[in-house]
């Protein structure tokens, strides 16, 4: 009897704890399964429907529903309507005057742009309809061309602010001559910054044969600028028109060599200066802009150049006589340098050179040619620009006695990414700096984590510019009278 209780009471004891474990991991599924509903139901779900703005383009414009005006162009016709191509100004004074279309419900538009297109077209009046328009790089022009046409100011703004964003070599030409077609002022002067950081640190160094597509317009302003980047000297401006006119005249050639350049100059039978044959005249406007001065310190250069025929002699000797008199003026000490400049001037006429520096170890260089006296070496360490007047005794017989010199310079630093787009620029001030024999002065400093490699561009000045000069002589002259 003791044993059958027992054996009962295990077994009652075993079912009772069986049964409510069941019933108890049962009732927790429950409650956590009655959470997991209840956070669903009063959880909101976000479904997109389709939106006032979508249904408007896609029934109204796309589908033309309840159109009012139909208007044909470069032979397409859409069926539009009045209240939406009000926005634009152009449509606003057709609709809103005394015009013939203004009751009309068939309107014919003569497109003489040839850069507008049908895709431009359905893509303008689209965005009258929805304001979100989708602007690909490489077909914004005649959507920029369209938006000008409507007067649709939004458009045009955000045409340029994607232009601006996307300059590189294959694009930076088509937006140039867009900007000066619509009068587009601040994507010209953008355009114009780009050239004249890549005109030689990527046209010309990496010979892009895109060279040659540079008009004669163009290249004036960019040649004439003073911001121009120039890697290594005023000559390296010279060799590059040469190569430019070269492949505008010979646009299949591939990448001639210098020799086959200058042969193409120095063999023609005509021994009229290139410039002033038929086929040269058209670029003197581009020759002009280079400075002379510049172009005749160094005796290899002016044989170069002698030897070219392109430029007239005529337009050197003056250059070389007043060189010559400034070398005078220099030897019997009346020309220590530059002490008092106007910035006009110092733009004008300062040498522009520059060099690309690949790592940020020290670099010591100097640009070759005779530089009145004055050994100026450039030095870049870390993050400062520097500049050093070298005495050194074995040169002294080539270099100026005189104890101080005066030097008018200023410094521009750039980094390109690899779309050729300035990712960052600075530029000093012009400082007149006085540097006696071995001195070395500061110029600039720059960002410390710049990456590289830089371009470092420098426009210098060594002497009073004539101008200057001209001035405190007839200034003298008076002062003696009285």
């Amino acid at each position: 009897m003791g044993g059958t209780f027992s054996t009962q009471k295990v077994i009652d004891n075993v079912t009772n704890f069986v049964t409510g474990r069941k019933r108890k991991h049962s009732e927790t599924e429950d409650d956590e399964l009655n959470k997991v509903i209840d956070l669903a139901l009063h959880t909101p779900k976000k479904k997109k429907l389709l939106c006032t703005a979508k249904y408007i383009y896609q029934a109204l414009f796309l589908e033309g529903k309840n159109s009012d005006v139909t208007v044909c162009a470069l032979g397409k016709e859409h069926f539009l309507h009045r209240v939406y191509l009000c926005q634009s100004p152009y449509f606003a004074s057709m609709f809103g005057g005394s015009w013939l279309e203004t009751t009309q419900k068939y309107i014919t538009i003569d497109i003489v742009d040839p850069a507008i297109t049908l895709d431009s077209l359905q893509a303008v009046f689209g965005s009258l309809y929805n304001s979100d328009i989708a602007l690909n790089p490489l077909e914004i022009v005649p959507i920029l061309a369209t938006a000008t046409m409507f007067q649709l100011d939004g458009l045009i703004e955000q045409c340029t602010e994607v232009m601006m964003e996307t300059i590189n070599p294959k694009t930076s030409l088509d937006y140039y001559n867009a900007a000066c077609q619509y009068g587009d002022r601040k994507l010209q002067e953008a355009c114009i910054r780009w050239f004249l950081v890549n005109l030689m640190f990527h046209y010309y160094t990496h010979f892009d044969m895109e060279l040659r597509t540079i008009p004669i317009s163009l290249m004036t302003k960019l040649v004439a600028h003073p911001d121009l980047f120039t890697i290594q000297t005023e000559y390296s401006i010279y060799v590059m028109l040469k190569y430019w006119i070269y492949t505008m005249h010979l646009p299949d050639e591939g990448r001639p060599a210098i020799s086959t350049v200058n042969e193409y100059y120095c063999n023609r039978e005509d021994k009229t200066p290139y410039l002033y044959t038929s086929e040269g005249r058209e670029f003197i406007p581009v020759f002009q802009e280079l400075r002379l001065q510049n172009l005749v310190s160094h005796q290899l250069d002016i044989v170069l150049i002698l030897r070219d025929n392109i430029i007239p002699k005529s337009w050197l000797s003056p250059v070389v006589l007043q060189q010559w008199k400034n070398v005078l003026r220099v030897n019997q000490n009346e020309e220590k340098g530059p002490s008092e400049v106007s910035e006009a001037l110092f733009l004008k006429e300062s040498i522009r050179c520059g060099r690309v520096i690949n790592s940020k170890d020290r670099h010591v260089w100097r640009w070759t040619g005779f530089h009145f006296g004055v050994d100026l070496l450039m030095v870049t360490d870390n993050n400062t620009v520097s500049i050093k007047r070298n005495h050194r005794s074995e040169f002294e017989q080539l270099l100026s006695f005189q104890t101080t010199r005066h030097v008018a310079i200023r410094v521009t630093v750039a980094r390109l990414n690899e779309q050729k787009q300035i990712t960052y620029i600075k530029q000093s001030d012009i400082q007149k700096i006085t540097l006696s024999k071995g001195e070395e002065a500061t110029v600039m400093s720059f960002d410390k984590d710049l990456e590289y490699p830089i371009i470092v561009s420098a426009n210098i000045l060594y002497i009073t510019p004539e101008e200057e000069q001209n001035s405190a002589e007839q200034a003298a002259g008076s002062a003696s009278i009285y």
